[in-house]
Order: structure tokens, then C-alpha cells, then sequence
């Protein structure tokens, strides 16, 4: 069959639902849902016929206050196999948007909307679906449910805020970029003509695509606009996973917030937002994971507001520390020390905290090629690819960074002590005595040394002076005290590859 008859069936098909119920739509025709609420908290239900026939039926409902997000999913029976349901939306005060009977499966909040519908206010009013029947014979009567889901603050997605379901199933080690900024913020690139330009969105999912990535966050400065474009493009780059983020940019540093599209306010000393510790806590509830960027830049003239100088004790309230990005790496190449951040993370794990280290290239311009978009890539073991499983996996420490940005190259640790099971991040309590065994396998590194340090020093007892492609062993006697390990793959003496620690007696 020709694709363009394929295509038109297709269309046909989708635009004209069966009595089937909404899960057996289309993944992509589907709401994401928020964690822990599966029921949809209203359910419509009504007939349309003959009589409705090129007409507009109305069927009101209410959103309660403190509601920030609506999603809906529309059915219908066909009993004369012609019936089609447009559907539409009015707020009680304006129409936010038309489906134009291509899709069923509608989400609206304040910063982003399904394609064809319209951002804005969501709760404390008198809503309206418009169902706009464009067909339906003579004598028959179709049956319409609409299935509705009220989203409140602090609720997460169970899967992904623009998708779902995972992009792909299984366990694995999956690529990224946590640190990236588009015209939405100060991103740029070239114009068709050449001209410099804000950056459209999908220049930087298509750099990600490029680099072989398997998600991104986009976090532009304290802006929350983009979020409508990336749910536009997330049906589209199924094969990228798009998760939202703000990089809050304030005078005592930079953070960024993954995996909410709630408003959270940047200024600090607001009435609203008068310190960082507030507005960590207030991205906490919001369902956010929070990372420090770049905590040794500078913070003058040349980066304003770069490092984190807020209070010592806003360290430890974070999930994550970007350790690396572009700005570490370029002093690589430069022959200086990419290891400042790094020093200032493992300054609070030594006060026993269990922080996760991340990347992030904090790219600025698309068309930097290599050392653009994953340069560095932070490579997270995550249950499956979605927003949350990824981010889950962040906060549980499971990262190794790629500080090269180029595929192939690949990093895996099992250790086992006292009948326990773990990887990179996870926690061992271990006696004096006990030893715990490691076995580490390094692809893409064959020739390099594999250095392990033991509480943030280099131990020649757990560094391999020139690694073999395939499985390497190593074993580690505690002596009752709490440590940390990590290990790094360095070539010619420059730092590749570094890892997130496995915790002894830090407690879980």
C-alpha cells in the first residue's frame, strides 16, 4: 500500500474513534498522568444524533480552585461507522482551542498546551467542552465520555510531563544533556540567511539528536515559555526525551529545576521568595529535583551571579551538583585544572552527604558541533527512558559523566558486600573487615588508566594502569569507618570519564 493512502487511512481512522475505551488510543493520543492518580477525576458522559448534526454541543464542568493543569481524553461510539466529534474548549471567558478532530487527548496549564489549544488559567472556573459534531447519519446515536484529570502543585508525572509512556523500555545506561539554553533565554545561531538570531527550540533537540543523546533538559534563565514548544515537539522527537527545566538565575548562583512546569519564582528577597533556602524548598514541593550549576564561576562582572555564594548551608539541601560542563572542560583543553567544581561537591560529601554529581554542556550556540550540545554528557542507569525514572535515578546517584561528548563510550559497575547487590551511587554498610567487591567494565577506554579514588584521593590499590576492553575486578577492605569511591578514566593524563561514588556507612 502507497504511504500517502497509508497516511490517509490513518488520518481517517483517528479522526473517527470506535466505542473502544481510551487506553486502546494511539500512545501518543493519550494524556501523561500525574504519579498516583490513575482515575480521572471526572467523567462526562452524553449522546449526540442526527438532531446535533453540523451543530455545537456544550457540556459545562468546573474546575475547582488550586487546579494548575487539566487533561482530557475524549471517545465516541460510531454506530454507522461515519461519526465524527470534533473537540473544543472555553474557559467561561475565552475558547482555548479546537482539536480539529486529530487528536483526542487534550493537557492544558498555565505555561504550555496541547498543540491547537491555548496556555493560560486553569482553575477556580466554569469550563466547556464544545463538541463539534461534523457527521452523523440518520438514526444513529453516538455516545460520547470525556475523561478529565485535575493536576494540583507538587504533583509529578508518572512517566513524563510531555509523553505518555518511556520512549524505550528497559533498564539501561542512557546519554544526556541536563544544561541547555535556546532563544527562549539567551541561545542563538544563524538564521537561513546567516543572520544571528534567538535559537528556535528544535535546532537544540536537533543538535541533541546529532550527538547521539537519549534526553535533554532545556533550562533557559528563569523562564517558563518554553515548555509549549517542547510539548509540541515531544510527539514528534519520540526518540529524544524532553524534559523541562529553569535554570534560576539569581545573584547568589545559578540552579536548575528538573522535572516541574510550575512557576517558581527566581527573585529572591520578594516577599514571596525572600532567600535560596525558600526557593529551594518552594522547587522541592513544586515536585522539582534541584542542582547547583557551576558553583566555583565567578560571581562579578564577568559572570553575574555565576557562583554560589548563597548561604553554606543551601549546599546540602540540593539533589545534585553540576560538577562539569563546557567552561570545565574548555580549561582542560587549555592544559589547566577542569576540577574546581569537583572539589566543591566532594567538600559535602565529606560531610556525609549523598549528592549526585552531574553534567551539563550549558550551551549557549547549536552549531558548535562536538563541543556544542552533550559536550560534556551525563549518562544516567535508569529503569526505562522517562522523565521520571531518569530523574529518579539522578537522585539515587546512578550518573557517570562523559567529559569527551562522543558516542561509544560506555561504563558499567557491580559491586557486591554481604549478600548485597549495588551499582554506582548506592550505599554499602560494611564492618570492619568486610570487603567489598567491584567488578567495572570500560568500552571505548582500551590503553587508559582507570584511577579509583578513595575519599576524593587517588588509591593505588583501586587504580588500573592500562585498561583491557571488557571486565576489570576490584576488591576494597573496609575498616568500619565511613568513605566514599569513585573512579576516573583519564587518558594521556586528561580526565575522560568521571564517576559518581559507591557510599560505604553513609546510611540510607
Amino acid at each position: 500500500m502507497p504511504a500517502i493512502l497509508r497516511r490517509a487511512l490513518l488520518a481517517l481512522a483517528l479522526a473517527a474513534p470506535t466505542a473502544l475505551p481510551s487506553q486502546t488510543l494511539p500512545a501518543w493520543d493519550k494524556v501523561p498522568l500525574a504519579k498516583g492518580k490513575e482515575a480521572p477525576d471526572l467523567v462526562l458522559t452524553g449522546t449526540v444524533d442526527r438532531a446535533n448534526y453540523q451543530r455545537n454541543v456544550a457540556v459545562p464542568f468546573t474546575v475547582p480552585k488550586g487546579v494548575t493543569r487539566i487533561a482530557i481524553e475524549l471517545t465516541y461510539t460510531r454506530p454507522d461507522g461515519k461519526t465524527v466529534i470534533n473537540l473544543g474548549l472555553f474557559d467561561g471567558e475565552r475558547f482555548r482551542g479546537w482539536s480539529g478532530s486529530n487528536k483526542h487527548a487534550v493537557v492544558l496549564d498555565e505555561t504550555s498546551a496541547t498543540p491547537s489549544f491555548t496556555a493560560g488559567p486553569i482553575g477556580g472556573r466554569r469550563w466547556s467542552l464544545d463538541l463539534g459534531v461534523s457527521y452523523i447519519d440518520e438514526g444513529a446515536t453516538s455516545t460520547y465520555t470525556a475523561k478529565i484529570w485535575f493536576w494540583r502543585p507538587g504533583d509529578v508525572p508518572a512517566v513524563s510531563t510531555f509523553s505518555p509512556e518511556p520512549l524505550k523500555a528497559g533498564r539501561a545506561w542512557y546519554r544526556g544533556d541536563l544544561h541547555l539554553h535556546t532563544g527562549d533565554s539567551d541561545g542563538f545561531c544563524d538564521s537561513r540567511r546567516g543572520r544571528s538570531i534567538p535559537c528556535p527550540i528544535y535546532r537544540t533537540v536537533d543538535a541533541a539528536e546529532n550527538a547521539r543523546l537519549d534526553f535533554i533538559a532545556i533550562t533557559d534563565h528563569n523562564n517558563v515559555g518554553h515548555y509549549n514548544a517542547m510539548r509540541e515537539l515531544q510527539p514528534f522527537y519520540d526518540d529524544v526525551l524532553l524534559i523541562p527545566g529553569r535554570e534560576m538565575t539569581t545573584e547568589q548562583g545559578h540552579a536548575n529545576i528538573f522535572g516541574t512546569t510550575d512557576y517558581v519564582d527566581h527573585r529572591l528577597g520578594e516577599k514571596t521568595m525572600p532567600d535560596m533556602t525558600t526557593m529551594i524548598d518552594a522547587s522541592h514541593k513544586a515536585g522539582a529535583l534541584v542542582s547547583i550549576n557551576h558553583p566555583g564561576a565567578p560571581n562579578d562582572h564577568r559572570c553575574r551571579g555565576c557562583g554560589w555564594i548563597a548561604p553554606a548551608a543551601t549546599r546540602g539541601m540540593v539533589d545534585a551538583f553540576e560538577v562539569m560542563n563546557a567552561g570545565n572542560l574548555w580549561k582542560q583543553l587549555a592544559g589547566a585544572d577542569p576540577m574546581e567544581d569537583v572539589a566543591i561537591w566532594e567538600a559535602e560529601i565529606a560531610k556525609g552527604r549523598r549528592i549526585t554529581a552531574i553534567g551539563g554542556s550549558d550551551n549557549h550556540d547549536t552549531q558548535l558541533g562536538r563541543m556544542g550540545v552533550g559536550f560534556p554528557t551525563t549518562v544516567v542507569r535508569a529503569d526505562d527512558l522517562s522523565e521520571r525514572a531518569i530523574l529518579d535515578a539522578i537522585a539515587a546517584g546512578h550518573v557517570w559523566i562523559d567529559m569527551t561528548g562522543k558516542p561509544g563510550r560506555s561504563f558499567d559497575l557491580a559491586a557486591r558486600a554481604v549478600g548485597k547487590d549495588g551499582s554506582i551511587g548506592d550505599d554499602f554498610a560494611l564492618a570492619a573487615g568486610q570487603t567489598l567487591e567491584m567488578t567495572i567494565e570500560a568500552g571505548g577506554s582500551k590503553g587508559a588508566t582507570l584511577v579509583g579514588l578513595l575519599d576524593g584521593k587517588p588509591s593505588p590499590a583501586l587504580t588500573v594502569n592500562a585498561l583491557a576492553d571488557g571486565q576489570t575486578s576490584l576488591s576494597w577492605t573496609s575498616d568500619g569507618a565511613r568513605h566514599w569511591i569513585r573512579f576516573e578514566v583519564r587518558e594521556g593524563g586528561k580526565r575522560v570519564l568521571i564517576t559518581n561514588p559507591v557510599y560505604v556507612n553513609f546510611g540510607s
